[in-house]
């Protein structure tokens, strides 16, 4: 939503005297400039409300018990943002108008996203999810919105990365799901994200790469997740430790037990990963003594050295 409607509602929420009704208004409702915002919020509405302005450009009906609003809206063809949060939608609305830029459906009861709810949404930038309880997006159901800049999917039951998702996105907040894994070719197509909220998910590793090919990528939320810290988290490890994420204190081991509760950060390699500096240790003593043969011609010498590198105090 635009910065000056955003102001302009913050007047309103502080200052009742500020909501000054015009004409044409529905019953209950406020209008402060007329065809510019419709608010009907809190009004116990069952239906839209009638006689609403078709060039009202800012309507927001949050806070009723609407459950289906399908097709209603279309004739509203200059509508740019519609608030429909906290009210009782079991599915994404149907026929909506093509001119939505900003779209707010938190807090409703959606469970599923299909390509045809979206088809004609082309030109929203924001769309808002939260607090639903989506399971499943349709392949390339989220693809369409070209322009979509601001995706929020936060508190829902989605168990995966939604497939096909828009390059234009910028932020994507996935926290609060049950997201186990990343899918890397999803994940890579968002050339532009610069903010990735996925926190309080079920991750247990990153798989390699998975930030790498997101150049404007400056912020991400991965606390509380279900860390496993051991071989498979060292790339996390490495991005951590290269500054990408500024605030890490969050991110705790979940396993295994004796590493649980452990800051990933406050670990050191050898304690996360024991092969990696035992395979390390061990072909750097073959390198050295197949050049120690090579050099003295003594394999004696070189039995010896072999022998006492085997003493576990001679691995670090």
């Amino acid at each position: 939503m635009p910065w000056h409607i955003y102001g302009l509602l913050l007047v309103l929420f502080v200052s009742p005297q500020a909501c000054l009704v015009t004409s044409p208004c529905p019953q209950g409702c406020c209008c402060p400039r007329q065809g510019l915002l419709v608010l009907c919020e809190s009004l116990g509405l069952r239906s839209l409300p009638i006689s609403v302005p078709l060039n009202t450009s800012v309507l927001s009906v949050a806070r009723n018990q609407l459950c289906n609003v399908d097709h209603q809206l279309r004739p509203f063809t200059g509508l740019q943002e519609l608030s429909l949060s906290h009210n009782h939608l079991a599915h994404f609305p149907r026929g909506l108008p093509p001119s939505l830029e900003t779209l707010q459906l938190q807090e409703n009861r959606i469970t599923f996203i299909t390509t045809g709810a979206l088809r004609q949404l082309g030109n929203l930038t924001r769309l808002d999810l939260e607090d639903n309880r989506i399971r499943a997006i349709q392949p390339g159901a989220l693809l369409r919105l070209g322009r979509l800049k601001v995706l929020t999917l936060k508190g829902n039951q989605l168990t995966s990365l939604p497939r096909n998702l828009p390059a234009s996105l910028t932020h994507l907040d996935l926290s609060a799901n049950c997201i186990s894994a990343l899918d890397l070719p999803s994940l890579n197509a968002l050339v532009n994200l610069q903010v990735l909220k996925i926190n309080s998910n079920c991750l247990r590793s990153v798989p390699e790469t998975a930030f790498d090919g997101l150049p404007r990528l400056h912020s991400v939320e991965l606390a509380n997740n279900l860390w496993v810290c051991e071989c498979d988290i060292l790339y996390l490890y490495w991005w951590l430790l290269s500054g990408r994420l500024k605030m890490a204190t969050g991110l705790v081991c979940a396993e295994p037990t004796h590493l649980a509760h452990r800051m990933i950060l406050t670990l050191s390699v050898m304690a996360i990963c024991p092969r990696m500096i035992t395979s390390t240790v061990v072909t750097t003593q073959s390198a050295f003594l197949n050049s120690l043969i090579k050099t003295t011609g003594d394999s004696g010498s070189a039995h010896i050295f072999q022998s006492a590198s085997l003493c576990p105090h001679f691995i670090v």
